[in-house]
This record gives structure tokens, C-alpha cells and sequence, in this order.
């Protein structure tokens, strides 16, 4: 089982909607994947994936050692495992990070074959500690100075634990974003980039991920190519993109993208 943290420096800038949907690509392309909601105090990722908390154990109940992880899991759309936080503030002080790794090996050998942890934004112990667990840490932010501001200090973070950088996911771009600035800002590499597409925000209003709401949404092809970029698998890929077609830079791909959205 291979886990990526995917992490965020500030809130609002795509992190849990890139868990959801990334997950449920993965898991519609028949790869084994549960999602964490490792959000300890703000945790929404159930909610993106129209899964339903007051159900069963929670992950709250999990680091408290009053369920295991197997008993936290839900079935989640197309088959995807979800782990989902609990929304009552009563058990966040019974949660305990640390036990976060215990988390994990109780999930390895049941069928998962990646699993995306949602970490809190900010600096704190629920955040921290999935950056020094994973195997691997997947970056998302906006273009925005700000928020790739504070995103270069999570991936600093990570570092200091010596958890290989997965790269970025740029979130909200548009024809103008400079992708290589944003590599060279963050110093990582930029995994892929999704457009600012209003299906991204109706989807996760109704609870479906991208691939059920609006599977031909050019967001949607977005979260493809992030999964058959990440697990180097062109199964994941969209229908129709040709590895011929690779010399056009990430940036083209996401204007020619959008452009087909807006004149569909």
C-alpha cells in the first residue's frame, strides 16, 4: 500500500476536493483506494463523497482505540473505501495523532493499494504527523502568492521528516497560470494542474465526485491524468489522450481543455 499525505499550507485551496476526486478516479480505474479524513477538527471530505458519518466508527474513534480501521470504513462511490472524520467536537480531544500509523497498518492487505490521507491545513500536531507517516507528500495549492506561500512551508515541514515530495497539484488555474513558476516557487515538480472549472464546485455541492457528476467535465480529465501521471498508469488517463500528443506542455492541454468546456 502506497500513502500519499496530500497537504495544504491554508485552507480553501482544493486539498479536500483533490482527495475526493483523485481517490475516485483511482478507484473507478479499478485501483484498490480508501481516502482518510485525517481533518481532526474541520473534517468535510464524507460530506464531498456523499458518504453519511453518524453511520459507524469514525476516524476519531479510531485514534482514540475504540474501533479499528476496518470498522471505520464505508463504501464509498464507485467503489472507493472512505474513512471519514467525525463532525461531533466532542471526540477531538479523545483523537490521538500519533496513532495515525496504527491507522494505516490496519488498512494494508485489505485490498488497498493507495490510500490519500486529507490533512488539516495549517501548522499542528493532526497536520504534522501525516506528513511524517506517508510514503509520499502531494501538494496542492491555488496560484495564488499567498497560498503557495504557506504551501512552501508545509512542503519545508515535510522535509525536516525527510518524506519524499509526490510533487503539486495546481487547483483553479486558468490559460495565464505559469506552471514553471509555481514548480519553481515550491520547488517541486508540478503533477498536474485543474482548470477552474464550475463543475468542480457543483459536484462537490451534491456530494458525487467529479467522475459521477460531470464525467466529461474537463476538471474531470484533469484528475485522470493526475492519477495516470502519479501511478504512472495510462489506463487512468482520459479516453483519447495519446502519449504522441505529450509534447504539448501541461499548461496548452488544460487551455485546449477549457476552451472545449466553454464552446461545448
Amino acid at each position: 500500500m502506497r500513502v500519499y499525505a496530500v497537504a495544504s499550507g491554508k485552507g480553501g485551496v482544493g486539498k479536500t476536493t483533490t482527495v475526493a476526486n483523485l481517490g475516485a478516479v483511482l478507484a473507478a480505474g479499478g485501483r484498490g483506494t480508501v481516502v482518510v479524513d485525517a481533518d481532526l477538527g474541520m473534517g468535510n471530505l464524507a460530506g464531498a463523497l456523499g458518504v453519511a458519518v453518524g453511520t459507524g466508527p469514525t476516524v476519531h474513534d479510531v485514534l482514540a482505540g475504540r474501533a479499528t480501521a476496518v470498522e471505520a470504513r464505508r463504501d464509498g462511490p464507485v467503489g472507493l473505501g472512505v474513512l471519514p472524520a467525525s463532525d461531533d467536537l466532542d471526540d477531538f480531544g479523545a483523537a490521538n495523532p500519533s496513532n495515525l500509523t496504527a491507522l494505516l497498518d490496519g488498512l494494508d492487505g485489505a485490498d488497498v493499494e493507495v490510500a490519500l490521507v486529507d490533512t488539516s491545513a495549517g501548522l499542528s500536531h493532526d497536520s504534522v504527523e501525516p506528513l511524517r507517516v506517508a510514503d509520499e507528500v502531494l501538494l496542492v495549492s491555488t496560484p495564488d502568492r499567498g497560498a503557495l506561500g504557506d504551501t512552501a512551508k508545509t512542503r519545508d515541514v515535510a522535509g525536516r521528516f525527510e518524506t519524499p515530495m509526490a510533487g503539486a497539484v495546481v487547483t483553479r488555474a486558468t490559460a495565464e497560470t505559469d506552471l514553471d513558476a509555481v514548480a519553481d516557487r515550491l520547488g517541486v515538480p508540478i503533477r498536474g494542474s485543474i482548470p477552474d472549472d464550475p463543475a468542480v464546485s457543483t459536484a462537490a455541492e451534491g456530494g458525487e465526485p467529479l467522475v459521477v457528476a460531470a464525467p466529461d467535465a474537463p476538471a474531470t480529465d484533469a484528475y485522470r491524468r493526475l492519477a495516470a501521471d502519479l501511478l504512472g498508469d495510462e489506463s487512468l488517463a482520459p479516453a483519447g489522450d495519446d502519449e504522441a500528443e505529450t509534447h504539448t506542455t501541461v499548461e496548452d492541454d488544460e487551455r485546449t481543455g477549457f476552451l472545449r468546456w466553454l464552446l461545448r
